[in-house]
């Protein structure tokens, strides 16, 4: 192919390149200016061609830039290809800077030499980059908010400066105004604003952008102000001043929107820059985020106020419950001792102690409901020292040992020698073992046998309670733990607050319970304590 049709091929490849193509001489001044780095600088090729290379790069890395390209004329190297070099800077003909990626290669012999450099703008590479890291700082942090004021207040600093210059963020669920937050360029204009919209509401006055969407349920989008359709310009107009000098030059106001209800509006403007269409993708992904972490937000503060009203309600009740139990216990106590000194009706002696084992049963009820409370609150109070288990379980054992032989039913323990300390409160461990073996009485049949064992495994000790009882499917296992949850839902004996209090106890010494059980073969309850590193409990030693 004759050089001439060569040339024309190559030229003509590189005026049509997507990428911008600028060679320059050895005094820095273009020579070629191709299609692409006309659309990328912003210069048609009249105005550049002869003109310093200083031009299209910032102010403050030109003279570094002169000295890169002369020591690298000055090199053994010929060509330097794109991603060798580190990101550089470009200037736009309207002052913009931009990201980008360069080549460099080196044509003709010292004296006479030409660079030819092959330019990438990375603009749009880098800012969805931004966006996703933008997007995933925003989810971690808006996922750690957890108060509704907590999380506008987040969702507001998280779109200044990314997404705007103000950030406005109002909690309007079910149709009532519930509070709003600001961020802002300058601080003292955020309080002036929010002050403003606080005492102002949601008004056509101060929000007409917010009013419309909320009225409507759909976003609105104006990302030039100058070029804006008349009715958005005028509700723009109306806005409060959102800057000091009154200026807006773009705006996007969004519906936060979560499981099909509105819960809030979020309010973006701009000073000077226009927004494209970008900007509002970023800013739709944005509102989306804000409006799962509103949502999550309420949600949390909706349990905990609830859970704050049960452990009132529970309180008060225990309080006033007790006394009046207390009465009676007191009451019959001195009814059943009195009959021993001077003989009373016997069916006065059995009414008596029939109201005072009821009056037992309901205290020891008051007793969980308090427990359960302190255990959801990580109250629990347990003072764990030294403790020797396997005299702890035989402690236990005689304990229980009348109950469980008024049903007919055996316990036996078995341990191993030569057990070491472990870590434990006796009378908290005492509670949970009644709590298991109860249970085990409870639903094993008449004749057969509980068996409690300890054994030493790795760096703990196991404690288990098995039963010849009816066993539990593995959905009835599932739930074993549960507040309130009883295997057989016809048997009303307790709360079924045993095993959720008993599991408390456990997790509260550092210690793990979990369950073993077939239908027809019975059930058996691990827990483990922790091993001693400390001196015995001092109520063992008397």
């Amino acid at each position: 192919m004759p050089d001439s049709i060569t040339d024309a091929v190559l030229a003509g490849i590189a005026t049509i390149s997507a990428d911008g193509i600028i060679c320059i001489n050895e005094s820095h001044r273009v020579t070629f200016f191709n299609e692409g780095a006309e659309r990328i600088f912003g210069y048609r090729v009249d105005e550049i061609l002869g003109q310093p290379m200083e031009l299209l790069i910032p102010a403050r890395f030109r003279a570094s830039h002169h000295g890169q390209v002369e020591e690298f004329g000055q090199s053994p190297v010929k060509a330097r290809r794109m991603g060798e070099r580190s990101e550089i800077a470009g200037l736009r003909k309207n002052g913009e800077e931009f990201p980008a990626e360069a080549a460099i290669t080196r044509i003709g012999d010292a004296g006479a030499q030409i660079y030819s450099v092959v330019l990438r703008d990375i603009t749009l590479r880098r800012r969805a980059e931004q966006s996703q890291r933008f997007l995933a700082e925003a989810s971690e942090t808006l996922a750690s908010s957890l108060g509704v004021q907590d999380t506008m207040r987040s969702v507001a600093r998280l779109a200044v400066p990314m997404l705007g210059d103000a950030a406005i963020v109002t909690a309007y669920p079910d149709g009532e105004f519930q509070g709003v937050a600001v961020a802002h360029v300058d601080p003292f204009q955020a309080s002036v604003l929010e002050q403003g919209l606080e005492d102002h509401r949601l008004d056509s006055h101060w929000s007409p952008l917010a009013a419309e969407v909320i009225r409507t349920g759909k976003p609105l989008f104006i990302p030039d102000s100058a070029a804006a359709d008349s009715s958005l310009a005028i509700k723009l107009a109306q806005t409060g001043r959102i800057f000091s000098d009154g200026s807006v030059a773009a705006a996007v106001c969004l519906p936060l929107i979560a499981r099909g209800q509105l819960l809030g509006v979020m309010e973006i403007y701009t000073r000077r820059r226009t927004l494209d269409a970008d900007d509002m993708i970023l800013a739709e992904d944005m509102s989306r985020h804000a409006a799962l972490a509103l949502d999550n937000a309420r949600l949390h503060e909706q349990v905990t106020l609830g859970s704050r009203a049960r452990d009132d309600i529970i309180g008060i009740v225990s309080h006033d419950l007790r006394n009046p139990v207390n009465a009676v216990r007191m009451l019959t106590g001195a009814i059943l001792g009195a009959e021993r000194e001077s003989p009373l009706p016997q069916d006065v002696v059995e009414y008596s102690a029939i109201i005072r084992q009821a009056s037992e049963q309901m205290d020891a009820l008051i007793r969980d409901l308090l427990d359960v409370t302190r255990i959801e609150a990580g109250r629990l109070n347990v003072e764990a020292y030294a403790t020797d288990i396997a005299n702890l379980l035989s402690d236990a054992l005689l304990t229980l040992d009348p109950v469980a032989k008024a049903k007919s039913i055996e316990l036996a323990l078995t341990t191993e020698e030569l057990l070491p300390l472990v870590e434990a409160d006796r009378e908290r461990i005492r509670q949970a073992l009644s709590n298991l073996i109860g249970n085990s009485v409870k639903f094993s049949p008449a004749g057969s046998t509980i068996r409690l064992s300890a054994a030493r495994v790795d760096g703990e000790v196991v404690v288990s309670v098995s039963d010849r009882g009816p066993g539990m499917s593995a959905d009835q296992l599932a739930h074993a733990f549960d507040r309130f949850w009883q295997s057989r839902r016809t048997d009303r004996e307790g709360a079924g607050l045993g095993l959720t209090i008993t599991r408390g106890i456990i997790e509260a010494h550092g210690g793990r319970i979990w369950a073993e059980s077939e239908i027809g073969e019975g059930s058996t309850f691990h827990f483990t304590l922790p091993l001693a590193a400390t001196s015995p409990d001092p109520a063992e030693k008397s």
